[in-house]
């Protein structure tokens, strides 16, 4: 790296950091501040817990707002140089307008590489984490990393989450949502006045017809505290139905379906699918998903191709309609991305080629700007 590439790189970091500083806060004020506020207000969970999901958040809502970033960074930079007449001087060393934005391209590449690193690793446990916390919050559930030992509390009355009087309270040792099955369940039962229940089951369903928790091979046990002799009594049973008045299916499914899985993770799903000629509802959106992990970290380096010869400023030019066509820029490039986000995975478009259209769309216009502008300073 030479000097001058050092020299505008060292230049971009600070425009970047405001840019995509106040693009994550204003974010995080829009979506993710409300709805923690809204939970804070539905539920009686502590303020830290709320300060840990925004913070959790944060890492996914950068993906979006490093590209944004890199476009400030880069116009407000070139603009400089350009206002300075630094850029004259570099032309007058006899260094072309096109080596001039190349350090533009390798801090795109930098962002590029920065984006695969919190996309891989640390979207990958700070998303999932994030919401395991607002499941466990917003249901009144002790916060659990995984789906073994899980337990749920059903409350009766109360109109805030987490209020009312405990009617049941379930253990589960092991869950496996896809297949709807449940090992070594124990229930507490209080929903009868006046009897204590307790049951234990080696496999357990929820069964969405009849509305209620079904338990094979399990023993019951239930006292009254109102029987004198204080004698409990035991039964075995084969199949037993307790009824419930909330189902907690969507629950467990929601809460195994957030773990952020990586591109080779992804990959190997999709292969697997495609060796058996499975096409599930989601087999669309998860090659879109997995395409788009790919193009969207590459965006940075599109999007500081136009960046750069947007801050330059032409000969007899007082003001810079660039800030303008920034706008435009990025409106533009999320509209585009949204459109190709919708065909890709309603399938009515290659997911491959949704998901890098804007990247070339973008590309295609930055090096438009970058021919056109390079006349000003030839």
């Amino acid at each position: 790296m030479k000097i001058l590439d050092r020299y505008i790189i060292g230049e971009c970091w600070l425009p970047f950091s405001s840019g995509c500083g106040i693009v994550t806060g204003v974010w995080l004020g829009a979506d993710q501040v409300r709805e923690v506020f809204k939970l804070l207000s539905q539920t009686n969970i502590d303020f830290s817990i709320a300060f840990s999901i925004i913070l959790l958040n944060i890492p996914k809502i950068l993906l979006i707002t490093i590209p944004v970033g890199v476009l400030w960074a880069t116009f407000l930079v070139f603009n400089r140089l350009s206002s300075d007449s630094e850029i004259i001087a570099m032309r007058a060393a006899g260094i072309s307008f096109v080596r001039i934005t190349w350090p533009a391209v390798l801090f795109g590449l930098i962002m590029t590489a920065i984006s695969f690193f919190i996309s891989e690793v640390v979207v990958t446990w700070t998303e999932p984490t994030a919401k395991r916390i607002e499941f466990a919050a917003a249901y009144g559930l002790p916060f659990s990393p995984s789906m073994d030992d899980f337990t749920y509390f059903e409350r009766s009355g109360g109109k805030r989450i987490g209020q009312g009087g405990l009617k049941r309270l379930f253990h589960v040792k092991n869950c496996d949502p896809v297949n709807n099955s449940l090992k070594q369940v124990t229930i507490l039962d209080f929903s009868k006045e006046g009897i204590e229940q307790l049951y234990f089951a080696k496999v357990g369903r929820w069964n969405i017809e009849k509305g209620g928790w079904e338990l094979f091979n399990g023993i019951s046990y239930y006292v009254s505290p109102e029987d004198p002799a204080g004698k409990g009594h035991t039964s075995r049973f084969e199949r037993i139905l307790i009824p419930a008045g909330k189902s907690t299916d969507d629950l467990i499914k929601k809460l195994n379906e957030v773990k952020s899985q990586t591109l080779f993770e992804l990959y190997q799903m999709l292969s697997n699918q495609d060796k058996l000629n499975i096409q599930t509802e989601n087999f669309n959106k998860l090659k879109m998903l997995f395409h788009q992990r790919i193009a969207y970290p590459f965006s940075s380096v599109a999007i500081a191709l136009a960046g750069a010869p947007l801050g330059v400023l032409g000969r007899r030019s007082r003001t810079n309609w660039g800030y303008i066509q920034v706008g435009i820029l990025i409106f533009m490039y999320y509209a585009l991305q949204s459109a190709m986000n919708s065909m890709g995975d309603s399938g009515k478009m290659n997911a491959l080629l949704a998901a890098w259209i804007p990247n070339l769309v973008l590309g295609s216009i930055g090096l438009g700007i970058l021919w056109r502008r390079s006349s000003f300073v030839s």
